[in-house]
């Protein structure tokens, strides 16, 4: 079984991008999500990277991570971890232990910049964050070599078709929840105006660590529009749903 798709954030190199979509042929990756590449897919040197896998891909250019990420329930990052000690990191075949119990089809593989890697605020999008064991002398690998490295740890692994774990949200839904959390949070006094993001960064990791549900969103969010009602932000009271409260 294959993951949804790839993410390449600001890829740089028309090479990496031909291989990229070589390494997805070559494991059943159906779809790259380009976020503002240098190049576009259809650049000529893409296609002699490719060697006629670009036939075979559903590849789309965004302007916006977060465009390209909407429809996916879970990102899982690839990052160095240089610099990076306060993230959750994970070693591949822990890595993919999680995302097989996710169900692989609403996964996308996320890969930064080939010199910069990930911004910050992108690898706080992101669920999961993997780093590929690699030389301390000579850590950072090519981008096309994470995406093969990773892409064919998860190929072919039996995903349990009996599986009951329920379907993470999907990034969408996440990101109005966290866009409610923060008018909420503030609201009521609990965020630093002067820097908001350092809880909600913490609150988005636990989120993609635990896998949060369409449903535990409306929970949240229904919570979020009684502390504003109680902080007298918000006339009338939010009568809690019977779905949310399943």
């Amino acid at each position: 079984m294959s993951i949804g798709g790839l993410i390449l954030v600001e890829p740089s190199l028309a090479g990496n991008i031909g291989a990229a979509l070589r390494v997805a042929a070559n494991f059943g990756v159906k779809r790259i999500e380009l976020v503002r590449p240098a190049v576009g897919a259809d650049d000529p040197e893409v296609h002699r990277w490719a060697c006629g896998a670009e036939d075979r891909i559903d590849c789309r250019h965004w302007e916006s991570f977060q465009e390209a990420a909407t429809h996916y329930h879970t990102l899982a990052a690839s990052a160095s971890g240089r610099g990076r000690r306060n993230l959750p990191i994970l070693a591949p075949a822990e890595a993919v232990k999680h995302l097989v119990d996710r169900g692989l089809a609403g996964v996308a593989l996320v890969f930064g910049n080939e010199s910069r890697g990930l911004k910050r605020e992108d690898l706080d999008r992101c669920d999961l964050v993997i780093r590929v064991p690699t030389d301390s002398a000579f850590p950072v690998l090519n981008l096309a070599q994470a995406v093969a490295i990773l892409v064919s740890m998860v190929h072919g692994v039996e995903q349990d078709t009996d599986s009951r774990a329920p379907e993470p949200a999907e990034q969408d839904l996440v990101d109005g929840l966290m866009n409610h959390l923060n008018e909420s949070l503030s609201t009521i006094g609990f965020l630093d105006p002067q820097s908001p993001q350092r809880v909600l960064r913490q609150l988005r990791r636990l989120f993609g660590r635990a896998g949060i549900t369409a449903n535990e969103v409306k929970i949240l969010r229904g919570i979020c529009r009684q502390m504003e009602w109680a902080a007298g932000a918000k006339p009338g009271r939010y009568p809690t749903t019977e779905s949310e409260n399943e």
